[in-house]
């Protein structure tokens, strides 16, 4: 193997060398089209400091800012944050939003809003979040109410928030009821900073955004999945540029679907989600997330192949990008009258009529009516290959 070199530069003395600088990463903005409004996604590296003069200009005449962060975001982002608020005039409010399960919590809400209360925010003011999927998507819902809406920015903390929270909220928790109360995305901007995300990201959490990645394509279009196909080598090599891509296309894919004016595909969004959720529940907790979810798109893929809606080429090609990308499988035993009845218990919480999110095409999610029989039978070969 050859050694990497290094050639004199014009201006160096005689014989001195001078390392090959690293690529720039670059900055995308992104115009993402939501129910009702719109966010500003700006996706790059080391752009975390010179976001507070954009959200400056957005509001116009800077008062005050909410700086809503975890106990755990790095101090040294919030600083940076608090100091080029203050620079561009705001008086600066320090919040501290929940983490873990207490983020999903509807009661939760009803506390950070009587902080803004506290902190004097109002309509024309501005609230910058910094978190995890949970914390920010409890911002998005208490800012969509405050005031009839204020003003949010959200900073995600790993790539798995980055590509979920501005327009995929997660939806919030009643006791013994969870995920009942959904709300829309309706952040205005998103800041998406490689130096924060990558560092804040286990390998997990990196392979659980390329799930989100693949059901994002799979819902979208066959361009946004053939984009992340060519793109799946570098995204695994950690190719910085290529990150900054995937999220943006992520990101937009969510968006595309979420403000359809079609009901059809704003319900493809669920893709994957519930057959997610059916599967968390009984396979126990020491099953990583990302191949729960990976496992729940490859089951969809094989329930709509068998309703004969779907090719078993197709079913394949989504099963090598998953691979490609690194997603593993659930290795865990489950029980296959657990999973059926789980399955049931998620849909018909939030629906009277029993259908699934399933692929006819690549880039084409629609939900469909699986029959108890055809469900039982899959379930039972699946469990049975474990």
């Amino acid at each position: 193997m050859s050694e990497e070199t290094t050639e004199p530069t014009p201006d160096s003395p005689e014989g001195e060398t001078r390392a090959p600088e690293e690529p720039e990463v670059p900055m995308r903005r992104q115009w993402v089209t939501l129910r009702g409004s719109s966010l500003d996604l700006r996706v790059g590296k080391g752009i975390v400091g010179g976001v507070a003069h954009d959200l400056a200009s957005a509001i116009g005449r800077p008062r005050a800012c909410a700086l809503a962060a975890e106990p755990d975001a790095p101090a040294g982002l919030v600083e940076e944050l608090r100091r080029g608020l203050t620079d561009q005039g705001f008086l600066v409010h320090a919040l501290t939003l929940p983490e873990g399960d207490a983020a999903h919590e509807f009661s939760s809400m009803g506390a950070l809003l009587d902080d803004l209360a506290d902190a004097g925010i109002t309509s024309d003011d501005l609230v910058v979040a910094v978190g995890h999927a949970g914390s920010l998507s409890l911002a998005v819902a208490a800012c969509a109410q405050w005031c009839g809406q204020v003003m949010l920015a959200v900073v995600p903390l790993d790539l798995a928030s980055a590509l979920t929270a501005g327009v995929q909220p997660r939806a919030l928790d009643l006791p013994g009821h969870p995920r009942m109360v959904t709300h829309d995305g309706s952040a205005r901007f998103e800041i998406c900073d490689l130096d924060v995300l990558v560092p804040g990201s286990s390998d997990e959490n990196a392979l659980y955004a390329r799930s989100v990645m693949v059901a994002a394509a799979m819902a979208d279009s066959d361009k946004a999945f053939g984009a992340l196909w060519d793109s799946a080598d570098a995204l695994v090599a950690g190719d910085e540029g290529t990150l900054v891509d995937a999220i943006t296309e992520c990101v937009r894919s969510k968006g595309k679907v979420a403000s359809s004016t079609s009901v059809a595909i704003r319900q493809s969004a669920d893709y994957g989600q519930t057959l997610r959720r059916a599967l968390r529940s009984v396979a126990g907790p020491d099953v990583p997330e990302s191949a729960i979810f990976a496992d729940a798109l490859r089951f969809a893929a094989r329930l709509s192949v068998a309703a004969e809606n779907f090719s078993i080429d197709d079913m394949f090609t989504q099963d090598e990008l998953l691979e490609r990308l690194g997603v593993g499988t659930v290795e865990a035993e489950v029980e296959p009258g657990a999973f059926v009845e789980a399955i049931k218990q998620e849909r018909f919480a939030r629906t009277n009529r029993f259908m699934l999110a399933l692929p006819r095409a690549i880039g084409r999610v629609r939900l469909t009516a699986v029959e108890t029989e055809t469900l039982t039978e899959h379930v039972g070969a699946w469990c049975a290959s474990r």
